[in-house]
């Protein structure tokens, strides 16, 4: 309750600030430079697996298995570059969670995966029967299993139970990636609603910026204290790599590196409404975003399974290092860029966590 009190009061108290700034410009650049690229992009990758799928079950070979995780990697990224927006389109029928079931808390969906494939259960195999299951089941992390996982030598075997399911799940990310495209940009889409700002979801400019900066903001906290720091635990003989997300298809740290370059597009945007007086932190943000980035990037590269990367002592220090940078760059757009703006990020979805 205290808490509460605060925020309220706080919020009370940088209206007039928030008030004499242009928030607008830095939306719209940020919807049109950002946002809506991304999500084609994404929309554009799901697209591209899902024939790459096709392909790899009509034509099985090492080439087309190569194709479709070659192809899985450039949707992991491209969804590692929208991840942080969990708002609008991406709470619509659970499609965030259609797309991206993590943290699988004891591993109830990797059990579901599981057994449609040792039960080959050809309604999976139907991407309008497979929808209709849970979400577990149906996503990026299923296709990494099916990809990557135990057994996935049988994907190139001629008529592969395995591989028509993965061909399905491609085709449901696909579905979603396309509708959260188009919810963002039609007519009456989500970017058009924080365009008018006019009281219907969003009052004001600012609070589309504040809802923007508080997605970037949690989104490094999930970085740096689940997908990092989970991971790593208190010591080396602590960690635990198969917390992570994509460590079966090595794309564990490109997923992160991703998720960094998201921040970096959009916290550079919104750096744009800070006042000349404090334009400086956008220039911090981009430093510590940069410091993290160039740590995580080339372990990102190196060919090892995630799993040896984070049993290797220099690895594991560096991993481990990169946390103090995007604890840097998180306490900028938790802290102080809201202050600066005259906003108010108040609660956020891991508060209690």
């Amino acid at each position: 309750m205290k808490r509460l009190i605060l925020t309220l009061i706080a919020a009370a108290a940088v209206q007039p600030a928030a008030a004499q700034i242009a928030f607008r410009p830095v939306v719209e650049q940020a919807l049109d430079d950002v946002i809506l690229p991304s999500y084609a992009s994404l929309a554009e990758a799901a697209s591209a697996e899902t024939g790459a799928m096709t392909t790899l079950c009509t034509e099985p070979s090492a080439e087309t298995l190569d194709a479709a995780r070659a192809g899985f990697a450039d949707l992991v990224t491209a969804f590692g570059r929208v991840e942080l927006y969990r708002i609008g389109p991406a709470r619509e029928d659970n499609r965030f969670e259609r797309l991206f079931f993590w943290p699988d808390r004891r591993s109830r969906g990797l059990h579901q995966v599981q057994g449609i494939v040792a039960d080959e259960d050809e309604t999976a195999t139907d991407p309008a029967t497979l929808y209709d299951k849970s979400v577990a089941v149906q996503g990026l992390l299923a296709l990494d299993f099916v990809l990557a996982g135990d057994g996935s030598e049988s994907i190139t075997e001629p008529g592969s139970f395995r591989c028509r399911y993965g061909a399905s799940i491609a085709q449901v990310i696909q579905r979603n990636a396309e509708e959260m495209l188009d919810d963002w940009q039609g007519p009456d889409g989500y970017a058009t609603l924080m365009r008018a700002a006019d009281g219907n979801i969003y009052r004001t400019h600012g609070e589309v910026a504040q809802d923007l900066i508080k997605a970037a903001a949690e989104e490094l906290q999930i970085v740096g204290d689940f997908k990092l720091g989970n991971v790593l635990g208190d010591s080396a003989k602590d960690a635990r790599p198969r917390l992570a997300p994509f460590w079966r298809s090595g794309l564990a740290l490109s997923s992160i590196v991703a998720n960094i370059d998201g921040v970096t597009a959009l916290g550079g945007v919104l750096a744009g409404a800070l006042p000349e007086a404090e334009a400086e932190m956008g220039g911090a943000l981009g430093f510590e975003l940069g410091r993290a980035r160039a740590v995580i990037a080339p372990l990102a590269d190196d060919p090892r399974p995630f799993e040896d990367l984070v049993a290797d002592p220099d690895a594991y220090r560096r991993l481990e290092y990169a946390r103090s940078p995007i604890g840097g760059a998180f306490r900028v757009l938790d802290q102080r860029m809201p202050g600066a703006l005259g906003l108010t990020l108040g609660f956020n979805s891991l508060d209690g966590d």
